[in-house]
């Protein structure tokens, strides 16, 4: 995916569980918004042994029974370039492969369930999807109701966050993008006027971040906002999400190492699993 360029390969991986509806539905609206290919994947699980069947119940292809449960989700809105995969294997490493394969750019996938007013529960799949994955992974939460409008990068002025605000541009040329970064003041415990000492390390943090805007691209200077806020970061990114109706959080994800494939990192499994809104982790580019 070059610069200025959505993504023309698109896998969904997909359990056909209600869970995974809202993905399916996003992922169509994407593919239509970028004229791209959809992959649909469905691991087939290992049958347990049936005994004493009813008798009216002949003999089930299990392929056959996925591909079609798979076009009534659809619900007649087929993408025109639509491919249905459907193997037996572990859920992760067939996207995987399929993603080498066949050279998607991005992987989409469900939230195990969700807690009322809580954490998402990702499931075993999507944490290996976002730890090892070397493409983009989407993980769909919420409804999709047109494009993403309202797009923030968590950032720490680092270059994994410098390659996810680039992924953000490129994906949605036409959201409202902004750079958000939260801050904390270091002994704060020891400082008598920590209020002034607050206002101190914010404007040292806007300064850092329009520098860095600036050291991205013409673009990204031009039009990203940066915003700094004192606090822990996911608190903030929830209350932000709420009071702006923020509908996808863009976080990046470092390295390409067996370490790296292991460990998420702290701050990108705390936004995956707790804002409420969509979330990309984006990983270093080769």
């Amino acid at each position: 995916m070059g610069d200025g360029m959505t993504p023309k390969t698109i896998l969904l991986a997909t359990d056909l569980s209600c869970r995974c509806d809202r993905a399916l539905a996003r992922a169509v609206s994407l593919a239509k918004e970028w004229n791209a290919r959809l992959v649909v994947l469905h691991a087939l699980e290992t049958p347990a042994p049936v005994t004493n069947e009813p008798s009216w119940r002949g003999s089930i292809d299990p392929r056959s029974a996925a591909r079609k449960r798979l076009l009534a989700d659809l619900c007649g809105e087929i993408p025109s370039d639509l491919e249905l995969i459907i193997e037996r294997g572990e859920p992760a490493q067939l996207v995987l492969d399929t993603v080498a394969r066949l050279g998607c750019e991005l992987v989409m996938t469900g939230v195990a369930r969700d807690e009322l007013f809580g954490r998402s529960l990702l499931g075993s799949t999507v944490e290996t999807l976002a730890r090892r994955s070397n493409v983009p992974v989407l993980i769909v939460k919420s409804r999709a109701c047109g494009s993403y409008a309202d797009v923030v990068v968590a950032s720490d002025f680092s270059e994994c966050s410098r390659n996810a605000l680039e992924a953000a541009l490129e994906m949605v040329p036409a959201a409202r993008v902004s750079l958000f970064h939260a801050y904390q003041v270091p002994f704060e415990g020891q400082i008598d006027d920590r209020m002034a000492v607050r206002e101190s390390f914010g404007r040292e943090a806007l300064g850092k971040g329009r520098a860095f805007l600036a050291e991205t691209s013409p673009l990204a200077a031009s039009r990203v906002n940066v915003t700094c806020e004192y606090g822990a970061l996911v608190p903030l990114l929830r209350d932000l999400i709420d009071a702006r109706a923020v509908d996808l959080v863009v976080v990046g994800k470092r390295g390409h190492s067996k370490l790296a494939e292991l460990l998420l990192g702290s701050v990108a499994q705390a936004v995956l699993s707790e804002v409420p809104c969509d979330v990309m982790v984006v990983p270093m580019r080769k």
